[in-house]
């Protein structure tokens, strides 16, 4: 990826040179003066435009770059809208430009039309979510040609952006913890709606949000305000859920460790959707963040986990069962290894859902659902098994169990 001036000829300028040198040749061999001008005069061309191109002054450009979405995720459609303005006082001739993505790794190319001073040109083009992660696009290279077209100026280093595709989100049921149980959330159009052991105690009001459901509307804030919107109740405000993403390294193969970031997301986004506390950490005890904080988004954080050649999650699921400031615990699993598996026996008295990439034996009990990822797809897998469980647990007794603690 050039990032200076640099003057290069080009595959015309090549051949031409190749035919010069035939020609020079040619003419000690038969004696044509007439050859030896022609092939004289093409090596003075190809230099003639290499000089000119050198002493040309630099256009003077000021780049500026919007991915839109402003949030892209894995599989989704985005694009990069860039802007190249003229800030220099004598127009542009016509540009050819490069924009640089995963550390020049791929290059997205366009032609830059001349540009009176203070002109603006736009471009657009698609950007790669195939992968998660952090990327810088840029810098922009811009290479101005001569006549012939037979060198070319190259000038890098023009503006860079910094663009993060997160991981894969799924529309999911929405696991509540709510006095120690398991419930479907009413807001979930695909859940069943069970009363929770706190009631629906009214606190506050939120806008609507696609898949709310319609009986949870205030009629009227909506008629004053204009918008619809949605009841929120204050059991949710005081409780709060941990999602534990395992990254130890022996656990997974890179497709399975995929499903597990996306399942993890899809988790938080769906929890705070519902105004849930959030805390989201790895199995190596590296805490990513707060679901809901504005300052900083924990699925940006997930964007960039990677795999760890550390195996602490017994520790991490203990620590949880200690402070117990949690009611609902999410455990993201590859290989189940038999410490894993006691320390997730061991989180009596909490709501725990464990969900699996890969192959494992974990037998579900009363406070622990068990999802297995590993022969579905991840979404399938956890809309099938929160609704069945659900379904089947509300209609026996309820568990009991000490009450949540309000988050501190």
């Amino acid at each position: 990826m050039p990032s200076r001036a640099t003057v290069t000829l080009t595959r015309r300028a090549w051949s031409l040179v190749g035919a010069a040198v035939g020609l020079v040749v040619g003419s000690y061999l038969l004696g044509s003066l007439e050859m030896l001008v022609i092939g004289v005069a093409a090596l003075l061309l190809v230099a003639a435009a290499a000089l000119w191109l050198a002493t040309r002054r630099a256009p003077a450009l000021s780049v500026t770059r919007r991915a839109r979405p402003d949030r892209l995720h894995v599989g989704t459609e985005g694009q990069v809208d860039v802007a190249v303005e003229n800030v220099g006082e004598r127009a542009t001739p016509v540009l050819a430009a490069t924009d640089w993505f995963d550390e020049g790794r791929r290059a997205a190319r366009f032609l830059v039309p001349s540009l009176a001073p203070g002109a603006t040109a736009r471009a657009a083009y698609r950007i790669p979510t195939r992968r998660r992660g952090r990327y810088v696009v840029g810098p922009l290279d811009v290479a101005r040609a001569d006549p012939f077209g037979l060198a070319r100026r190259r000038v890098g280093g023009t503006g860079e952006a910094e663009v993060v595709i997160r991981p894969r989100v799924h529309d999911i049921v929405a696991p509540v913890a709510v006095g120690g149980r398991v419930v479907a959330d009413s807001e979930a159009p695909a859940a069943r709606a069970v009363v929770s052991d706190l009631g629906d105690e009214f606190l506050t009001l939120r806008e609507y949000e696609q898949g709310d459901d319609l009986r949870r509307v205030h009629w009227r804030a909506t008629a004053r305000t204009g918008d619809l919107m949605i009841r929120q109740d204050e059991a949710r405000w005081r409780s709060r859920a941990a999602v534990v993403l395992d990254d130890d390294a022996r656990a997974y193969d890179a497709d399975a460790f995929e499903v597990g970031v996306e399942a993890a997301a899809s988790v938080v986004v769906r929890l705070v959707r519902l105004r849930r506390w959030v805390d989201v950490m790895t199995g190596s005890g590296e805490h990513l963040g707060r679901g809901g904080d504005p300052r900083h988004d924990v699925v940006d954080r997930l964007a960039t986990v990677g795999l760890r050649e550390e195996h602490r999650l017994p520790g991490v699921l203990e620590q949880l069962r200690a402070q117990r400031r949690v009611d609902l615990v999410v455990v993201v699993l590859g290989d189940l290894r038999p410490e894993a598996a006691r320390a997730l026996q061991g989180l009596a008295g909490l709501a725990v859902v464990a969900v699996l990439t890969r192959p494992a034996a974990l037998a579900p009990r009363s406070s622990l659902v068990v999802v297995d990822a590993s022969r579905a797809p991840f979404a399938t897998a956890w809309n099938q098994t929160l609704s069945r469980s659900l379904t089947t647990r509300s209609r026996a007794a309820p568990w009991r169990h000490a009450p949540a603690s309000s988050p501190r």
